[in-house]
Parts: structure tokens; sequence; C-alpha cells
């Protein structure tokens, strides 16, 4: 059964909704239940580990704070607030891909300058990490290494030229591509036919009734 993007990022927007509502611990325990199962389906657990290990220095701060005053449940709910939103965007992004993502926005009739700015963070940050990296390898590479401390500063300083020439460089041909496309004008068309059916219309209602359910009950 295949599901429509729209309805996957409708489903996100219902979660983080409930998540942001929630205020006791068992319903933000199943949100990230939730989340867990869409990133071990699509066996991403090591994706979903790196989120949570970027945000283990916000988990610990925010105990820490959360623990100073209030019962349990108000020193942990914040916490699992935070845990449940990283899980859930990470299973948002295991299971729609970036042009599924454009294709989604493009449905929307989201406009194509803001359409661009966001999939061009998601796009444009990764691959510039990745020249980053390669201009480190190709320096260890020569024989020269990296010194660590205060000493890693002139070289971080003069890979700076290449990796600023390497970014106009992708920004040029990123716009060349964009030009032969026909990025922008009113008539652009999906490499993919979407259309949502009734199994896309049933998880949006439930996800909506869930949603409902439990700010009622809360």
């Amino acid at each position: 059964m295949s599901i429509d993007p729209r309805t996957k990022l409708c489903l996100y927007l219902i979660a983080v909704a409930s998540t942001l509502a929630a205020r006791t611990v068992l319903p933000l325990c199943g949100l990230i239940a939730a989340g867990l199962v869409v990133v071990v389906a699509h066996q991403s657990l090591r994706r979903w580990a790196g989120t949570v290990r970027l945000l283990m220095p916000m988990l610990i701060l925010l105990t820490v704070f959360s623990a100073l005053g209030g019962t349990i449940d108000e020193a942990v709910a914040p916490v699992l607030k935070l845990l449940a939103l990283g899980t859930l965007s990470t299973a948002l992004f295991v299971a729609v891909s970036t042009d599924e993502l454009a294709d989604t926005f493009t449905l929307l009739r989201f406009p194509a300058s803001v359409s661009f700015v966001l999939l061009g963070g998601l796009r444009y940050a990764p691959m510039m990490a990745a020249q980053w990296s390669d201009l480190l390898d190709a320096r260890r590479a020569r024989g020269t290494d990296i010194p660590r401390g205060i000493g890693a500063v002139p070289v971080y300083a003069s890979l700076l030229v290449p990796a600023f020439v390497r970014a106009l460089r992708t920004a040029d041909e990123t716009a060349e591509a964009m030009e032969a496309r026909g990025f922008g004008t009113h008539h652009m068309t999906l490499t993919v036919w979407y259309r949502l059916r009734v199994w896309d219309w049933a998880l949006m209602m439930l996800g909506a009734a869930s949603a409902l359910l439990g700010v009622t009950h809360a």
C-alpha cells in the first residue's frame, strides 16, 4: 500500500500538534513509540540515534531544570516532548524523500521561492558538509595532519577559500539546472502522479480523531 506524501506530512503535523498539546507522560510515550515504529520500518535506527545524540545536551539541561520543581510528570514531560519532536521529525524524513517533499509543496500550492528555501536548506547543508569533509581528507592524503586545539584555526582558515569557491560553483550549477527545468513558471509538471486514495483519507481522519481524543482526555 503506497501512502501519499501529503498524508505523511499531514500525520506529522497532527503528531507535532499533539506533542505540543500533551501535558502527561503517557501520550508522549505513545507518540515516541509511533515515531520509532516508522523509523524501525525504514531501518533507520542509526539515524534516529544520531538525532538523539545531537539533542542529548538539551535533554540533560532540560532534565536538570525541570527536576528543580513540580511533580514527576511535570519534570519528565518537557524532556519527552523534545525527544518526541526529534523522533517524529526523523520519522518524517526517513519516510518522505526530498523529492517527494518538494512535490508535496508544489501540490499544496506553496510559492516556488518558499519551496526552494526549505528544500535548498535540506540538500545544500549536507552537500556542503560532504565537500568540507572532502577538503579535509585531501589535506590528510597529502601527508599534512590537522593539529588539535587552537593550532587547527589557521588550517581551517586556509580551507575557507576552496570551500567558498566550491559553494559558488555549486550555486551556479544549481541556478542553471533550475532555469533549464523551468523553475518558478506557472506550468511546472511533476515526474510522479500523486493521488489521495481511500486509505490516505482514512489515515488522516484516524490521526485527527486520535489527536482530538488525546487532547480531550489530557
